[in-house]
């Protein structure tokens, strides 16, 4: 797959490409503006390079030292942060293949393999009514950015959320305590949303 530098060259050259994503995956490399307002560090003193943005408020960061392929970060607005990938391209291929992996983590019971493949059973239907077209979104970037999408994407992004050091913490230096934030994966099961019999 392509080096980091090379995915953000297409995506800034091609607005199609960068459109899709921010439809498809709210992967949004064009509105960085207040995103480097922000004081956010990581407790090992590794630096971060904010690439993306979410609506939600939601950043995205590379990690260390500039290289062809650095760990991928993600930080939501609501006080939970964690890798999501181990280069950009990994990254973005596991959520262009799992859309809604956000939901996938949230609902993981603490972080449960298990538990995020019963999830994205349960979402499948919804996923597909969502995105009619989800297919050729998936093929257009994956063959314009050059990704290579994982043949079992939850895997994927359960191996790399649990790639995260827990002995690291991200903390954004605007909170007044500036606290640790907590794991992307939540402790919800799909049973919070199924309604409950008798």
């Amino acid at each position: 797959m392509p080096d980091d530098a090379v995915v953000l060259q297409l995506l800034a050259e091609t607005p199609d490409l960068s459109g899709i994503l921010r439809e498809l995956v709210d992967f949004d490399v064009e509105d960085l503006a207040y995103a480097g307002a922000f004081a956010a560090r990581l407790s090992s003193g590794e630096s971060l390079q904010a690439i993306a943005v979410d609506g939600t408020g939601g950043r995205y960061f590379l990690v260390g030292a500039p290289t062809p392929a650095r760990r991928v970060l993600y930080a939501t607005s609501e006080g939970s942060a964690g890798l999501v990938g181990s280069s950009l391209a990994g990254a973005l291929a596991t959520m262009v293949a799992v859309p809604n992996w956000r939901d996938l983590l949230g609902f993981s019971g603490g972080g449960r393999l298990d538990e995020m493949r019963r999830a994205r059973s349960w979402l499948a239907d919804g996923e597909q009514r969502w995105y009619p077209d989800l297919d050729e979104l998936q093929v257009a970037l994956a063959t314009g950015l050059g990704l290579v999408l994982p043949d079992d994407p939850v895997l994927a992004l359960w191996e790399a959320v649990s790639a995260t050091d827990p002995d690291v913490d991200f903390i954004d230096d605007d909170d007044a305590e500036a606290t640790p934030w907590d794991s992307l994966f939540g402790v919800w099961t799909i049973e919070r949303l199924t309604p409950r019999s008798g």
